[in-house]
Order: C-alpha cells, then structure tokens, then sequence
C-alpha cells in the first residue's frame, strides 16, 4: 500500500506523464471522430428511403426508421427517395443517390437494430463505412498501449537508468510487490479509456447490453495482458530512451497487423501468420466482434481470451522472474 501510494503520488506530481499516457488516445480518438463527421454527416442531406418489397424485414425496418425520425416512402413511389434497402446475399444493400448525398448512419442503426446484415454503397459504386465504429477496436488498443508502455515501462526504465531501483533493492519490498504497487495508479487512466469506448458505443448503438459485457472482458483482459508485456519490456531495460521508442512505434505496428488498415488479400501469407500471432491482433479483434460487429472475431471470442489470458500469465510470471533492480544482478 505504502508502494501503490507512493507512485500515485508521484504520478500526480509529474503532470506532463500524466497527460502524455492520454494524449495519444485523446488525440486519435477526436482526430477520428471529426474525420467521420466531416466524410458521413457534414454537407449530407435529410434521408428518405424507399424500401424494395421483397425484403423480408421491410416492415420491422420501416418501424425502426419511422421510430429514429426517417421519412420512409412507399415501393414503387419512391422519386423523392434518395436511400434505397434492396435485398442483398447475406442481408439488405443500403444504395445511396451519390448526387443526392443523403446521411446514412442513422439509417445503417435502423437497419442493424433488425439483426440484419448489410451494406452501404453509392450509386456511382463507392462504399461506405463509419470511420468512428470501425476504428473504435484501434483507438481503444492505442490508448491501453499507451498507458501500459509509454505510462509505464518508461517510468520503470527509467528509474533503473537513474539509480533509483538500486535503492529500492536494499529495502525489503519483493520484486513482484513492487511491480504489482505501480498498477493501481495507472489503471484509473484505463478505466477512462473503457468508459470512453463504453460510453461511445451505447450513445451511437454499436452495441448491445450482451455485448458490451463481452467487451468490458475483453477489455480487461487487454489491460492485464499489455500491463504485463510492459512489465515483461522493462523487466531488464536500461535505457527509458529504447522503451520510448519502442512504445511510440508499438501503436502503429499494432493497427498494421490487425488487418484493420491493409486488406487481409495483400499480405503474404507467412506475413498474415506471423501477425495472427501478435496479442495486440488477438486484442483487437476481440474488441471488433463487439464493437464493429465483426462476425468472423466473434467466432473465435473464446480463443482469444484464452490466448489473453494464457499470455497474461506467463509474462507476468516471466516479468516477475526476470526482473532486475540493477545491472549488477545480471
């Protein structure tokens, strides 16, 4: 206690740390959201749909879209409609009058609020996707990178760099304890993180009461397993300047390697092997059956928590092990 409470205090004392471990996920997550204003809302007009007749759904579709506020028009009257709902393999194609311009997210809610698949397109052949939603697995592994590497491997490194280890090894604090007393403090900064994530989803109904509980596992898990590779970087580092380095370049690599950037057909397969291997892509896709509705992840949620869970254990263990007040230990 004496420990944890030390290095809250210390880390409330070093403001700029404190703002730096959130920056990153503050920065990317508002860069986000004003990239999908400005492409899916702004300069966008009202919305009127025409819904194909031979959608199986149409009526429990046009219930939702009359309860959010959408004007729908009939089949076969539809020349002020400019989204058309056209069954699709596999669910509905939302066709949007690419000289129209009309919003579409709120029609996509209505549409996925009827458990049914589909797809957005123009009518000049261009896809639509929201930025916000398939970018919130990316932005939530961003912030918990951040916070568990920038926020505390650099800290730990360098506190071997400067001697300060070396004096903490002479008192009767255990390596484990001591590892362990700097997670309480920074866990409150990822606790903002999932309730930012959280709050994002239910506020633009990405996701339901049942999977939100599968994320916040998720997300602890996340937290467990990139505190304890973390710990597991630092365990022996001595240079805060490698880890820094390695903490800022970590993010990016990350979303590379989900897949969520690249499209799976270009990268080599012994490429895409090596990748699935990463936990941040076990991460990542776990978070993405919840939060962008990704089918294929949710297939495999329960392996990926157990290969979170599995690397959670055995780099905490290995962190605790290997870990080294001084270079004179080695």
């Amino acid at each position: 206690m004496e420990l944890a409470t030390a290095s809250a205090k210390d880390l409330c004392r070093d403001r700029r740390g404190a703002f730096s471990i959130l920056f990153t996920f503050v920065f990317f997550f508002l860069l986000i959201i004003g990239l999908n204003f400005v492409i899916n809302v702004g300069g966008r007009v009202a919305p009127v749909v025409v819904i194909d007749s031979s959608v199986a759904q149409g009526a429990e579709m046009a219930d939702e879209l009359d309860s959010a506020g959408i004007i729908v028009v009939e089949d076969g009257k539809d020349a002020a409609a400019n989204v058309a709902i056209a069954p699709a393999k596999g669910g509905v194609a939302v066709l949007l009058d690419a000289d129209a311009n009309p919003e579409w997210l709120a029609v996509a809610a209505a549409v996925e609020r009827t458990g049914t698949a589909y797809t957005v397109t123009d009518t000049d052949g261009e896809v639509w996707i929201d930025l916000l939603r398939a970018n919130l697995a990316a932005l939530s592994c961003i912030g918990l990178l951040a916070i568990t590497f920038i926020g505390t491997s650099v800290p730990l490194t360098r506190m071997r760099e400067n001697g300060t280890l070396r004096l903490l090894g002479t008192t009767p604090a255990s390596k484990f304890t001591f590892i362990a007393a700097l997670t309480p403090s920074r866990v409150v900064f990822a606790l903002f993180v999932i309730v930012t994530i959280h709050a994002t989803s239910v506020i633009l109904g990405y996701s339901q009461f049942w999977q939100l509980l599968r994320l916040l596992v998720t997300m602890f898990l996340g937290v467990a397993m990139f505190f304890a590779l973390a710990y597991l970087l630092a365990s022996r580092t001595r240079r805060a300047e490698t880890v820094n380095n390695v903490a800022a370049v970590l993010p990016v690599m990350a979303i590379f390697a989900s897949g969520s950037v690249l499209p799976p057909q270009l990268i080599p397969e012994p490429v895409a092997w090596v990748f699935n291997c990463l936990p941040t892509t076990w991460y990542m896709r776990a978070a993405a059956a919840d939060l962008a509705g990704d089918a294929a992840s949710e297939g495999l949620l329960f392996l990926y928590w157990g290969l979170m869970l599995a690397t959670t254990v055995v780099a905490a263990v290995l962190a605790a092990r290997l870990f080294v007040w001084d270079d004179r230990e080695r």
